[in-house]
């Protein structure tokens, strides 16, 4: 057993800046590996001080252990063993001098449960979070009367701000390794200031977009803490009687793709055809809800958040399971919702569920859900790190693990609020369904169909554009964190009287 130590930075070929790593109490600056397009980092400098400790085993494979819990690593593979569960890498660890590095951007997924603290990569600053470290949490206001426009920006913390003026546009900087920002960007009126927006980086950049009637500007700050900076922006003078003068529009081109924007989703539908799926005991058929609140969750996803929406089925028709996820596959999905109501011997059972894919179920529960929607690989026993569940994961569905975990989180938590404290949260099943999917993939069950209460719940049209609302808030939660993780412009949340 050896204590994870910092080792000498050799002979690396290393980016042209260092990642900060920040700790509660600690900041350190590590030089990163560059192999082509991947970045790594050494794993013994990230832990260094942190009582990991560290075996290679007999076939090469580095075992990290702390608390009674491991990661292993496996050099050249992509396949990672967390707590006994499997985890896709953005690349390979590879082995150089006696260092294992690993790509900086999956260090998260691997840390976060082994020291069991939040552990987060934030690309735009080049920083990594480890454990509870505090973060400035800094907020815009804006103002706007007559003549003038004031922007107030506050940092909680003791910060001190820096602005510099451009032609079009005045930026403020505030120094530091990291802050919290909620504001992302807003459109004044008036034509003195144009927009507000946040541009992140490592200098943490706010840009005021400067009007057609812009003159000049006064800037004051109070040192805190809390620190403040107050920038007053003048209009030039109107002639007397003259209107405003409005400046012609001019075309602007489509802006480019985004990383990080949803742009087609596929819905399943459950079951259908002859093959009913559950029974209520009023006589509802699991089928025939799916449907209806599939075509409802295609046209609000539409309407709120402007997504294109397909359903595998748009009608009471017999579709096989793998040829569901080929649908999603075809039409290039960038992520794929299965829709089904649950069942159980169990009259009180109650609430909604939301799975993504495992080779093994979480619990007994999870096992009768996966084998009553149809379980791909019943009774899967693998051990974690053989050469069998290795093979398993070798399929479409493994590189979306995470995204799909994160999408499965965020409805989880939407439809809890629909179901009350009854929400079961988020379990991970052998669903058939979702293994040919090469995109973020969960299965919804709504809710108990088995429950004649929840049956009459599920048959109404107001309940059902309640679950189509929070479904909707949770793909548009999903969005927020996909653009904040590729750091744009956090994206409107649904419209006031959308689902």
């Amino acid at each position: 057993m050896i204590l994870l130590a910092s080792l000498p930075n050799g002979l690396f070929a290393v980016a042209s800046e260092p990642v900060v790593v920040l700790l509660e109490r600690e900041r350190r600056e590590l030089l990163s590996v560059a192999r082509g397009s991947v970045e790594l980092l050494p794993v013994s400098e990230v832990l260094y001080g942190l009582g990991v400790t560290s075996t290679v085993d007999p076939k090469g494979a580095l075992v990290l252990s702390y608390a009674g819990r491991e990661v292993v690593l496996y050099e050249k593979r992509s396949l990672a063993s967390v707590g006994g569960d499997l985890r896709l890498l953005s690349a390979p660890p590879i082995v150089e001098d006696g260092r294992w590095l690993v790509p900086v951007d999956s260090l998260p997924r691997l840390l976060s449960p082994l020291l069991n603290l939040r552990c987060e990569w934030r690309p735009s600053s080049r920083v990594l979070l480890i454990g509870e470290v505090a973060i400035p949490r800094v907020g815009v206001k804006t103002y706007v009367s007559g003549d003038s426009v004031r922007v107030v920006i506050e940092s909680s913390d003791k910060a001190h701000f820096r602005v510099s003026q451009e032609e079009k546009r005045v930026l403020v900087s505030v120094p530091g390794d990291l802050i919290d920002v909620s504001f992302q960007e807003e459109r004044l009126t008036g034509g003195i200031v144009d927009k507000v927006q946040f541009l992140g980086g490592r200098d943490n950049l706010f840009a005021v977009g400067l009007g057609r009637r812009f003159q000049q500007l006064s800037t004051t700050e109070d040192p805190g803490p809390p620190s403040r900076l107050v920038i007053d922006f003048q209009a030039a003078p109107l002639a007397a009687g003259a209107p405003p003068s409005v400046a012609p529009a001019k075309p602007t081109p489509p802006p480019p793709p985004e990383v990080g924007v949803l742009k087609t989703v596929v819905i399943d539908p459950g079951h259908g055809g002859p093959e009913v799926g559950a029974k209520g005991p009023g006589g509802s058929l699991e089928k025939d809800l799916t449907l209806v609140i599939a075509r409802k969750l295609r046209a609000a996803l539409t309407n709120s958040l402007g997504i294109q929406a397909f359903l595998t089925r748009d009608r009471d028709q017999e579709l096989a399971l793998d040829d569901r996820a080929a649908f999603a596959n075809n039409y290039k999905a960038d992520i794929f919702i299965s829709i089904h109501a649950n069942a159980s011997r169990s009259q009180g059972a109650r609430g909604s569920e939301v799975f993504f894919l495992a080779y093994q179920s979480t619990d007994e529960e999870s096992r009768r859900v996966a084998a009553q929607e149809g379980d791909f690989v019943p009774n899967a026993q693998a051990p974690s790190g053989s050469d069998l569940a290795l093979i398993l994961w070798d399929m479409a569905q493994a590189e979306h693990l995470e995204e799909s975990s994160a999408l499965a989180s965020r409805l989880q938590e939407e439809l809890a609020e629909v179901t009350g404290s009854q929400g079961r949260g988020i379990k991970q099943a052998p669903f058939r369904v979702l293994v040919g999917a090469a995109m973020p993939a969960v299965l919804v069950e709504v809710a108990f169909i088995s429950n004649a209460e929840e049956e009459k719940l599920l048959a109404s049209d107001a309940y059902q554009n309640k679950v189509v609302g929070a479904l909707v808030k949770g793909v548009a939660r999903y969005q927020q964190q996909l653009r904040q993780r590729a750091g744009l412009p956090l994206g409107p949340p649904p419209g006031p009287g959308r689902p």
